[in-house]
């Protein structure tokens, strides 16, 4: 229970829900294809891992310790 506790309260585990939902709006909507060139589509995936690193870096307690 306190890891799930924890869970809600981690930036990590939210960014992680919203790449799960934006992933599967892309396939099936191809949602991103109308604002993005596949260029910047591109910049953007890499933002996306940017922020996931960052985040890991900062990340220094345990799920279940929040």
């Amino acid at each position: 229970m306190n890891k799930l506790i924890g869970a809600l309260r981690s930036k990590m585990m939210w960014l992680s829900l919203a790449l799960v939902v934006l992933g599967v709006l892309q396939v099936n909507l191809g949602l991103f294809q109308r604002f993005f060139t596949p260029d910047q589509y591109g910049w953007f995936t890499a933002a996306v891992g940017l922020a996931v690193g960052v985040l890991r870096w900062v990340t220094t307690v345990p799920l279940e310790q929040k």
